[in-house]
């Protein structure tokens, strides 16, 4: 089994009242190096992986997950194995092909460690404000036209992403994107070694970016899922993998998603297995011992119902990895064999508790889980 952390940096600590604490530039490097010593440490205990969600303009101090990539490769720089990833950047809003490069860069210059993780955008305050030139709104899964829209520009966007990857030229004709805009394009490089990227009179047709992922054919690509079954076959076919944060009350849902995964997988001519389209995440709240975890399952509850479950997200809790070292471990594995799933993401915060709860629960949940499954 595989463990990768969905690291949740925070710019305050728990019970702080401080105003715009995301622009204390004195508070950001306390932040970064917390990261990073967590991540080293967290390395030594067994978990296999990185990433971040993307948000901007958290001016308040939570989630500052500004540029998940730069994250991405500051954390690989200070690590050996660990793979470094997103979960996910926006691919409605943000431009794909500028997203397409720096994750090859990214993959490039992690020697092949990165993984790509995609989102529609649900916070309308930079959602909407970054994709106005599109006219893209967050996204809703109401069946909308706006949401309708957002969820075209996902499809288009991931279509070019892959092109730009796999092919050694790229061409669009899209809805949201023409790549390239035709334009007279006289180089001579691209006329003695450019293939067909411009035609006979002399307009550019083609693009490519540089660089190609170290990955072949490009990094492995996740998606966070709540219920979408439309959204489960996309990236089905696409042989992407959901990753899903669902509580036990809301698990007879799981063998729909992996049963749609499958099948739109295997209509796309894959063959997978249920691990290569499902993780299963929760929220780690286990500590070294019963007041630890008491501890932290209080402050967590506070934080979630004050900042996710109450407007504009009313984000469900989802699953809840707390108890003791046994009923955590008995439910991962639990979950694996019945499910067949064999990556799980575990959601943890950093820079919001005190640093000896932080490290103590990256230790309990490795003590607890990770030293005692099959690798």
């Amino acid at each position: 089994m595989k463990f990768t952390l969905l690291v949740i940096p925070f710019m305050r600590r728990r019970g702080e009242t401080v105003q715009l604490a995301g622009r204390d530039r004195n508070r950001f490097r306390p932040m970064l190096d917390a990261v990073k010593d967590q991540m080293v440490f967290a390395e030594k205990l067994g978990y296999d992986g990185f990433c971040l969600t993307e948000h901007h303009m958290q001016v308040e101090g939570i989630e500052a997950t500004t540029n998940p990539i730069l994250w991405n490769l500051y954390i690989a720089m200070h690590t050996q194995k660990m793979r470094v990833g997103q979960l996910g950047m926006n691919l409605t809003a943000m431009n794909p092909i500028k997203v397409a490069e720096d994750i090859a860069m990214l993959d490039q210059m992690t020697g092949g460690r990165a993984f790509a993780g995609f989102s529609r955008g649900n916070t309308a305050r930079w959602t909407t404000t970054m994709g106005q030139h599109l006219h893209i709104l967050a996204a809703e899964s109401d069946r909308s036209e706006s949401d309708q829209r957002n969820r075209r520009a996902l499809y288009e966007n991931w279509k070019l992403v892959k092109s730009l990857w796999t092919d050694d030229l790229t061409s669009l004709d899209g809805e949201f994107w023409k790549v390239p805009v035709p334009v007279p394009w006289e180089f001579n490089p691209t006329n003695d070694w450019g293939l067909d990227a411009v035609d006979k009179e002399g307009i550019l047709r083609k693009v490519g970016i540089t660089p190609r992922p170290f990955q072949d054919p490009h990094p492995p690509v996740y998606a966070p899922f709540s219920y979408s079954m439309e959204t489960a076959r996309f990236w089905g076919a696409e042989g992407a993998k959901m990753v899903s944060f669902v509580n036990s009350e809301k698990e007879h849902f799981m063998p729909l998603v992996i049963e749609n995964c499958l099948d739109a997988a295997q209509k796309a001519g894959k063959s997978l297995a249920a691990k290569d389209v499902v993780a299963i995440g929760g929220h780690l709240l286990v500590g070294m011992d019963a007041k630890g975890t008491g501890s932290l399952s209080t402050g967590f509850h506070e934080l979630f119902n004050y900042a996710y479950n109450a407007p504009p997200y009313n984000v469900p809790m989802g699953r809840l990895w707390q108890g003791s070292h046994q009923e955590v471990l008995d439910d991962v594995c639990r979950l694996n064999e019945t499910y067949g799933v064999d990556e799980f993401f575990v959601w943890h915060h950093v820079n919001y508790f005190e640093p000896e709860q932080e490290m103590g629960a990256l230790q309990a949940f490795a003590d607890a889980v990770i030293a005692k499954v099959p690798g």
